[in-house]
């Protein structure tokens, strides 16, 4: 529970250039409410906020009604946020939001859910951030450096980071880039006991990487409303990690050195279609992601197994898509996508040992999904509206190039989406809001995957080509009150063929654990939510929030019946600050007590990290410290069969485990 991270020697320099036009045009705005509900969402304009001052984009939206950040994910009214976007460019790696100074943000739109132009499988909502438009032949940007320093390793994740956003009459060029170098150690210890099992063993973890991103995006704006945009993003990543385990007789270790080279491509066009507001829009989007893994096992200090592998991944999507207004309060949409995806797996340079396995079967899959779509958005006296349909088809095949074996799986499903919001009040300052959507997910290429990733010496996953995708029923309710003050939510979802990580032990070696995916019974979940949002002085504006989620188990894992009613807890207590002279900083307090689901128990976390910051040179220098005095990592139990695994990190809590880095720590090694 002790802690001391120091985030020291982080240097933002604002490289401002405005032109006087713009300086002039910095005009003091006096509206009722900065944030705007619809049907959908609501809309909030952050220009001059306190809560972007100081601070990059990541942590701006954490102080944003609904939106909670839990494990270095955001969430929407507690579900997972699709999709976010900057300045519509879809962000495939979130931490570009680290390099985005929160003064540079216009304005945020938060959809509470994926709407029908979107695939089924996205249930939680959409971030689409706007970024402020430099005057014409004018530019902003950043320059920032930092370094963090750890108890377990000392300093690590040194890295240097440029945001550029220049504008030529109808140009408006976007740069964001990032290179760096990572250091990360952990230290964790594990204890299985079952039948005839008793192992207690020790871990260190620890992983080096060098990392380099870069998006460059071109927009071109022409006199006849056309707008023509382009994307890029190159991002390379080459991490070393390697796990360490020791019990009472036997070391074992497990090393790998990985090449990942992603690149991401978006092409958009807009064409306004008559006086009356018709557009039409054309996106079209390429990725491809090639990894290699060399993995090196070892008992003892002597090398007893080894894999070289490959993995290359490419999709490609088409999307039309048309607005047409029917009048001052219809609007209807309509359009269609598909999306194409390939993957191939290719093992090389086995060497095979009974005590690690390793994949060795070479795979291709691919999958093929078309989409059609209408939704009406419009208002109906007080009450505003957005209801929608969408067909989907899911086709996706796997095979087993070592055999000739291949398996296609089908689904399809019409998807209704419908949002209505109805504001009241005297001074129409409150609002109600209530949603349903059905999904219909895409089944994880991970989930059907047949290769096998160890997380350490004694624990790996492995997936399940015989799996069925998850669809679910969601419906959601809500009520705003003093604009956006004070949010209650509450939200009900059903899912069908719900995927569920199953931990299973090996029965070549008992003291080997596994995870796979598997296909159980539907399940639903209640969950409410509220918070509130006030500014009691100048210098101080708070965001205190909760949620609580309701399960019902009905569940049978390896003849174990689970039918207790489970409850999961979260607490959010975001205070920023903001001070005279340059001074200004941000104090956040999460706790998680424990909870419990199905044949796992997740017990309690917290932690406290906050910023202090003072700015020179008339705001363009920024020096800051961040820090976390406080925290407690996660301890989790997993039940396999008569079998209990647990594991507990010994390690001080770090300020890496609450970045964005995509998915937690603990999601990892356990999923």
């Amino acid at each position: 529970m002790k802690k001391l991270i120091l985030i020291f020697a982080t240097a933002i320099v604002w490289l401002s250039a405005y032109a006087q036009r713009e300086r002039q045009l910095q005009e003091v705005t006096v509206v009722a409410s900065r944030t705007t509900n619809n049907a959908e969402g609501y809309t909030t304009n952050l220009r001059g906020m306190d809560i972007a001052k100081g601070k990059p984009a990541v942590d701006v939206l954490g102080f944003l009604p609904n939106i909670s950040r839990e494990n270095g994910n955001f969430k929407i009214n507690g579900l997972a946020a699709s999709e976010i976007y900057v300045d519509g460019v879809k962000l495939s790696d979130l931490s570009e939001l680290n390099n985005i100074p929160g003064e540079m943000i216009d304005k945020v739109q938060v959809k509470y859910l994926a709407g029908a132009d979107q695939n089924a499988s996205l249930s939680g909502g959409t971030i689409m951030i706007t970024l402020r438009r430099p005057p014409e032949g004018g530019y902003y940007g950043s320059i920032s450096a930092n370094a963090d320093w750890y108890r377990s390793c000392g300093f690590g994740n040194e890295g240097i980071s440029g945001m550029i956003n220049y504008r030529y009459k109808g140009l408006s060029v976007y740069d964001n880039l990032y290179a760096g170098a990572t250091k990360v150690k952990d230290n964790s210890e594990q204890t299985m006991t079952g039948d005839n099992l008793h192992t207690f063993l020790t871990e260190s973890s620890k992983s080096h990487s060098f990392d380099f991103r870069n998006r460059l995006s071109l927009t071109q704006q022409f006199n006849s409303g056309a707008q023509l945009g382009g994307s890029y993003l190159v991002s390379l990543y080459r991490p070393h990690p390697s796990s360490v385990s020791d019990n009472e007789s036997l070391t074992s270790s497990v090393s790998s050195r990985k090449n990942i080279v992603l690149q991401e491509g978006t092409l958009r066009f807009s064409q306004p279609l008559s006086s009356r507001g018709s557009q039409m829009e054309l996106t079209a989007d390429y990725l491809n992601r090639h990894s290699r893994n060399n993995s090196s096992y070892f008992l003892d200090s002597e090398k007893t197994a080894a894999l070289d592998e490959t993995d290359n991944l490419n999709l490609w999507k088409f999307k039309a898509d048309f607005s047409y207004p029917h009048s001052r309060t219809l609007i209807w949409k309509f359009g269609a996508s598909a999306q194409f995806i390939s993957s191939d797996y290719t093992p090389t340079d086995i060497v095979e040992n009974d005590r690690f396995e390793t994949s060795d079967i070479p795979t291709k899959t691919s999958g093929f999904t078309p989409i059609v779509y209408a939704s009406a958005q419009g208002r109906v006296w007080k009450f505003k509206y957005s209801a929608g349909v969408n067909w989907q088809l899911n086709r996706i095949s796997y095979e087993d190039c070592s055999v000739g074996n291949k398996s296609t799986n089908t689904q399809w499903s019409i998807n209704p989406t419908v949002q209505v919001m109805m504001p009241f009040g005297s001074k129409m300052n409150h609002a109600l809001m209530l949603s349903y959507k059905r999904t219909l997910s895409d089944i994880p290429y991970t989930a059907i995957s047949s290769v096998i990733n160890w997380s350490d010496t004694y624990n790996y996953t492995v997936g399940n080509p015989d799996l069925k995708a998850q669809s679910a029923d969601i419906v959601m309710a809500g009520l705003s009150l003093l604009r956006n003050k004070i949010n209650l939510t509450a939200l009900y979802a059903y899912s069908h063929d719900r995927i569920y990580w199953q931990t299973f032990q090996s029965k070549e070696t008992p003291d080997v654990f596994y995870a796979k995916p598997v296909n159980i019974n539907g399940q639903g979940v209640w969950g409410f939510g509220a918070e509130w949002m006030e500014a009691p002085t100048k210098w101080w504006r708070f965001k205190l929030s909760g949620r609580i989620e309701i399960t019902p188990e009905n569940t049978t894992l390896d003849g174990i019946h689970y039918n207790k009613t489970r409850f999961k807890e979260y607490f959010y207590f975001n205070n920023n600050f903001r001070f005279g002279h340059g001074w200004g900083g941000m104090l956040n307090v999460n706790f998680e007590p424990t909870y419990r689901t199905l044949d796992r128990t997740y017990h309690a976390v917290y932690n406290v990290n906050g910023q202090i910051y003072k700015t020179f040179l008339g705001d363009n220098l920024q020096v800051a410290l961040d820090f976390t005095p406080l925290g407690n990592r996660r301890k989790l139990d997993r039940q396999a069969g008569a079998n209990k695994v647990s594991y507990k990190y010994t390690t001080p809590y770090s300020m890496s485990d609450s970045r964005l880095h995509g998915t937690s720590p603990e999601v990892r090694r356990w999923m």
